[in-house]
């Protein structure tokens, strides 16, 4: 379990907005000695017009002004990056709930979960075996708008216990023809962070690459 490439991805944020300042400085004082040789050079009789002189100091002091924010948003993405890698770091070990409809019952007990947009009337757990065929069915109470769990205690729909193993599942919401599924969430263990220049992912214990604005709770 490891937090990989954090030095790396911010030592390489550093060197390029260090670059990005350096060639900003250089444009700056390449256009000023221009500026200085037009003015020594300029014909007595018809002298440098102070509008167009003001005209391109002005020119200088947008471009190095707009160079100078770009710097500071590079600094601030990449310290927003840092941090969110730190914070990210946070969830190694624990336990989340992301998109899936994975199940994994071990030693009698499975957990998952669902989400409701709207409040439903009824609302049911179908557990489905390897192959597809349903081998469970409940009902769950939860039914307001909002994110749920539930654990499912390994039994089929006679009370007899389902060997452990991978299961899938669905929450069936609705009744009789307007029956709809609730988008089901799975229940994973973090194993390591990955950060990036872009945003922070974490990774699961099944290798599954997961965004951190796809986690929707952690324990």
């Amino acid at each position: 379990m490891a937090v990989s490439n954090v030095n790396s991805n911010t030592a390489a944020g550093a060197a390029s907005i260090a670059s990005s300042a350096a060639s900003a400085e250089e444009l700056s004082n390449r256009f000023l000695t221009m500026l200085t040789a037009q003015m020594r050079n300029q014909d007595p009789l018809n002298p440098l017009d102070n509008a167009e002189l003001t005209s391109q100091l002005a020119q200088i002091s947008t471009v190095t002004g707009i160079s100078q924010l770009n710097t500071t948003m590079q600094w601030l993405g990449y310290s927003m990056g840092s941090l969110q890698a730190t914070q990210a770091a946070s969830l190694i070990g624990r336990k989340v709930m992301l998109s899936g409809d994975g199940l994994m019952l071990a030693e009698g007990k499975a957990e998952g979960g669902y989400v409701l947009s709207i409040p439903v009337e009824n609302a049911q757990l179908v557990i489905k075996n390897a192959d597809g065929i349903e081998v469970a069915r409940r009902k769950l109470d939860d039914v307001e708008a909002g994110v749920h769990a539930f654990t499912w205690d390994g039994r089929d729909a006679d009370g007899k216990t389902l060997p452990d193993g991978e299961y899938r599942f669905e929450v069936q919401v609705g009744e009789g023809t307007q029956v709809g599924v609730a988008p089901p969430l799975t229940v994973s263990q973090i194993t390591s962070v990955r950060p990036s220049s872009g945003s922070t992912t974490v990774i699961d214990s099944k290798g599954n690459v997961v965004n951190l604005s796809d986690v929707y709770q952690v324990w």
